[in-house]
Parts: structure tokens; sequence; C-alpha cells
């Protein structure tokens, strides 16, 4: 069966070989179609210095498939978190002496390889003039390949069909971005009880100085990063008034205190004129949160945003789009539900494709616990989140293109989800009477984890099920 995957990069990759078992293996195609809104880590030097889409969870999950174990363990490597060594180890990438290079890749592969790290490089020379340089700790070598080819060649899709032949994956594996575009975009969360926050990373995993801020909405702290920004040039407006018929020498000179008014040269972001003060908060070096340390409030709503905060809605890659149509299976799979999945699935016209797509089995895959984004959540409301999100995004893009949107009205839950699959000895509980009552079958695992093989079982029978019941 052809199946479809909607997940972020880490959690996924450890159930990639369950279903490459229930379709590759079987001569059929896997796609899976992964957000470009992540901004931490070393990704967000990236994105500050050269812009672009976020593609760290594309290069870790194209990294995953990949069948050349000298090319995964190139694109896996980070450099080291120490400045000085991080720059002398990228050197030695570039100009093509790194023991990496020595490790059985071929003459002929290490030049193509080396041809996109000496782009980037160019790149962020060319960037050092308006920008502060671009910081090498932890940078991911697959990244930064991933950028530089992007950069070459115009297209992000163009690039990841480039490493995944580089890197021998299957010709019936896809890895697509949820959005074809050379540009960044960003999310944010509103919240239940009104607070707005802004980044993927800072929703996700801030830093923990940036984490205990969170208690203050966030037009409470815009508001007075803005005063702050800006004081200097009303007191400025006020001299000039107050000194309009004074002369050069009688000017006098600023205090002390107005002197500690002054703001830095700011850092020039790589794209915007103008972008958010929350996205120029660097996550390089982010500490992730501690497990007990929760959102202020539960996630109303995720949403893209311009670089001026407001509301955008994209449309999704149109190659996403046509893998959703031919699957027999779609699979919303572990990982961040508001960081990594939401952002997928909010893309109007995919959320109408599957609305539309009756005869796809839409399977759940449900977390084994709670983390940042969902705590306070059960199990229904969990599912909920997906179903309301999707309904919104659908509604939404038929208005936009004149379509009728009175039959939304109808319209439950198993348009969306058909089946859900959780873990017995999981966290997040599901009632299957409930869900049986919008039309959603449950199927358990009993386990503490997502086990592959459990998973493929599972995901066979509701194949072989659907396939009996058109008959």
């Amino acid at each position: 069966m052809n199946i479809v995957v909607f997940s972020g990069g880490t959690a996924t990759n450890s159930l990639t070989p369950c279903f490459t078992e229930v379709s590759v293996a079987r001569g059929f195609d896997l796609a899976y179609i992964l957000p470009i809104s992540d901004n931490g880590g070393s990704t967000s030097e990236i994105l500050r210095v050269v812009g672009g889409p976020a593609i760290g969870d594309i290069r870790s999950r194209i990294v995953r498939l990949m069948r050349d174990p000298q090319l995964v363990e190139l694109f896996a490597h980070r450099l080291p978190d120490d400045k000085v060594k991080a720059k002398m180890e990228w050197n030695e990438i570039v100009e093509g002496t790194h023991y990496l290079w020595n490790g059985g890749i071929s003459p002929e592969v290490k030049e193509m390889c080396r041809a996109f790290f000496i782009h980037i490089q160019s790149e962020l020379l060319k960037k050092n003039r308006s920008s502060n340089p671009f910081q090498f700790e932890k940078a991911s070598l697959g990244n930064l390949f991933l950028t530089g080819a992007r950069l070459f060649m115009g297209s992000l899709d163009a690039s990841i069909e480039l490493m995944m032949r580089i890197g021998r994956c299957s010709s019936k594996v896809h890895v697509i971005p949820c959005i074809n575009t050379n540009h960044t975009h960003h999310i944010s969360a509103l919240l239940d009880n009104g607070d707005i926050i802004t980044g993927q990373s800072q929703i996700s995993h801030p830093s923990k100085s940036l984490a205990t801020t969170l208690d203050t909405p966030t037009h409470t702290r815009n508001l007075s990063k803005t005063k702050d920004q800006f004081i200097h040039l009303l007191e400025l407006d006020d001299d000039l008034m107050d000194s309009s018929t004074a002369s050069i020498e009688d000017t006098p000179s600023k205090s002390q205190s107005e002197q500690s008014l002054e703001v830095p040269e700011e850092v020039e972001y790589a794209n915007p004129l103008y972008i958010l003060p929350e996205l120029k908060h660097s996550q390089l070096h982010y500490d992730k949160v501690d497990d007990n340390e929760m959102l202020p409030s539960t996630v109303k709503k995720i949403l893209y945003i311009n670089p001026y905060g407001e509301e955008i809605k994209p449309n999704a890659n149109s190659r996403a789009i046509a893998k959703v149509k031919k699957a027999d299976m779609i699979v919303y799979s572990i990982g961040s539900l508001m960081t990594s999945l939401l952002p997928i699935i909010i893309l109007g016209n995919l959320a109408e494709v599957i609305m539309e797509s009756q005869e796809t089995r839409k399977v759940l895959l449900i977390n084994n616990k709670y983390d940042r984004e969902t705590f306070g959540l059960d199990g229904n409301h969990y599912v909920k989140v997906i179903v309301r999100s999707m309904v919104e995004a659908a509604r939404c893009y038929k208005k936009s293109k004149g379509m009728m949107v009175n039959s939304m009205k109808h319209v439950s839950w198993n348009h969306f989800i058909t089946d859900i699959v959780y873990l017995k000895e999981g966290e997040i509980k599901i009632d299957e009477d409930r869900m049986l009552a919008h039309g959603i079958h449950c199927h358990t695992i009993d386990s503490a984890l997502m086990e592959n093989d459990s998973l493929a079982e599972i995901l066979n029978e509701i194949i072989a099920h659907n396939r009996n019941s058109s008959e």
C-alpha cells in the first residue's frame, strides 16, 4: 500500500523500519512530509545569516533513510561546541582534509559534496559584510550541505532529491517539505489564556532564560521591548525640538544616562527589513527545559506568521498533495503534536484533500507521554485539537477559493481520522467508546513504547480490513 507519513524529525526516525516494511518492501511508495518551521539549534544560525526554510527535520529523515554508511556519518556529523575548534574543523571539511573524507567516501562523491560545502562557505563569507559572522558551533554538516545545494539550484525539492540520491536512498521513498519555498516560515502558538508564543523552538524547547519569561503575556513583553528600542529616538526628537534655534557649538554633550539609552548596532537578519524581536533570539545554544516546565496554558491554535507577526495561510507543496491523493493510508506519526504535526495539517489545501479522500485510511499514532506542548490535554482533547485545526484550515481554504462551505457543517471526525493506535501503558489514555461514536476505530499496543513489529501488524490489519470492506 502507498503510505504518506506526516511527522517531525527525531521521534518518527525510530519507526521508519515499520513504514518501509508495509510499503517499500512490497513495491509501494512511501512519502514522508515534514515541516519547515523549526528555528532551533544550528538551524537558527542558517536562518539568521542565510535565510530560507528550516531543514533540520528534513536532513534528519534523509540521513535515517540513507543506505551509504560513510555518507550517513558525514551528514550526521556535528561540529564541536567550542567556537575555535568548530571553525578549524569546518575549514578541514571545506579543504577536503578532514578525517571523514578518508572513511571510504569515493573521490567523485567527495568532490561532489565538497562543491556544495564550498558554495555555502562562499555565501557565508559574503554575508559577513552585513551581519555578525556565522557561528559554526554545533553546526550540522547535513544542514550546511542541504542549504548549499538549495542556494546553488534555487530549489528546496531539488536539493532534497540530490541528497537522497547521493546517499542511495530507495527510489520508492520520498521526503517532501510541507511547503516548497526558499523563504523562512515561522509559527506562533495562541494559548487559551491569551498569550502568544512566537517561534517553534520557543514553543517546544526554549532556553531556560527565555522560558522564565513565558509567564508574562507576549503582547506585554513586546510592548516593553518596543519602548526600550525606540525611547532614544523619542528623546532625540525632544532634544531637537527644544534646541531648534541653538547652534552646533551650544548643543550640550550627552550625559552618561543618555548614553546608556543608546541601542547597540543591531544584527541584520537574512531576509526581511523587519522581523519580530522574539524571532531574533538565538536558539543555537538552547537548553531543553525540564520535563515539568510546561506552558502557562494549553495551546488553542497554531498559526503561520509573517515577519510582522500577522497570520498568513500558505498552501502545501503540490508534491505533497499529489502523494496524499494516491495514498492508501495516511499516518499522523508520533512526535511533537503542536510544532511538528500541526504545522503540516493546518495547510488549507492539504486539509481539504485529506477530508475529501474518503477511501483512504487515516491513522493517528498517540505519543507515549505528555510533553511541554500537550500537558493538560486528555485523549479526547488530543484528538479534538487535530480535527478542529484541520476543519478550520479546510474551511478557510474553501472560502478563499470561492467554494461552498455549508457542506462542512456535516463533516465528522472520521473525515480526518479513521483509526487511532495508542499504547496501553502510555500516559495519554483514549476513550474507545467515545472515539467509536465519532466513527474512529481504536487499536492498542500492549507496551509503553511504539514498537515497529506491533505497529506494522496493526497497519496491515487496518489496510486489509479496508480492502475487504471495499470489496
